[in-house]
């Protein structure tokens, strides 16, 4: 008798009542006896829970039944997405026109705010021209005017400066609003009275003049009672 894949001849055999058989080939049938044995096991303890050779077909049914249901989902899913993503990018596209508008007419109204309030370096420059202007009448007493401002010193509230350490020189609003009423204005959104200061510069270039002049006039008094002398 000869096994495939040996290169040797192995004994026939007796199999009566004297049954002879070397190592090699006891072991192989031990080893078929042992696996068709645990075949056997692990048939009876799955039959015990219930389990049926039908039941891994079903599974995989399930299983693939499950995948596509998944892959469905995940389409529609997409869809979703890509709806959502169309309609935020539409709503995006009407905000910024909307953002756009508005910071255009914010802008518009804060140049007229500026020009027509007469607040600010920007504002003040815009308004020189001559023709903005009407009942123009030259200043005569700038020196009475300044003589009743109250300038004083102060340190600004904590709340109202993020350098409140530092000292500062102006005026009061509310001594201001009785000498210079005009520059004076009501800030509807701190619901605070705020000053225009760039009047002053009028005030006291007009000031100078008028000082110059006396100056000048008491030279002259002072110059003629030498030449009397």
């Amino acid at each position: 008798m000869r096994f495939a894949g040996s290169a040797t001849s192995r004994p026939k055999y007796d199999f009566g009542s004297d049954i002879r058989y070397d190592t090699t080939v006891k072991a192989d049938l031990s080893s078929a006896m042992a696996m068709g044995a645990a075949g056997a096991i692990n048939y009876n303890q799955a039959a015990k829970t219930g389990w049926q050779p039908t039941d891994t077909l079903a599974t995989s049914i399930a299983l693939r039944s499950a995948e596509k249901a998944n892959m469905i989902k995940a389409d529609a899913s997409r869809a979703v997405a890509d709806e959502q993503a169309s309609a935020y990018e539409q709503a995006a596209e009407i905000q910024g026109d909307a953002m756009k508008s508005a910071a255009s007419a914010q802008k518009s109204g804060a140049t007229k705010g500026a020009i027509f309030g007469a607040i600010g370096s920007i504002g003040g420059a815009l308004l020189s021209d001559e023709t903005t202007k009407n009942s123009v009448e030259r200043i005569e007493n700038a020196l009475a005017t300044l003589r009743d401002l109250k300038p004083v010193t102060f340190y600004y509230n904590e709340e109202y400066s993020s350098s409140p350490e530092r000292l500062h020189h102006g005026f009061i609003a509310q001594d201001y609003i009785k000498v210079m009423p005009d520059a004076t204005y009501y800030d509807e959104s701190t619901k605070k009275l705020t000053i225009d200061t760039g009047d002053l510069i009028a005030l006291l270039v007009r000031a100078i003049q008028q000082l110059e002049g006396r100056v000048t006039h008491l030279e002259a008094v002072n110059a003629l009672a030498g030449a009397k002398r």
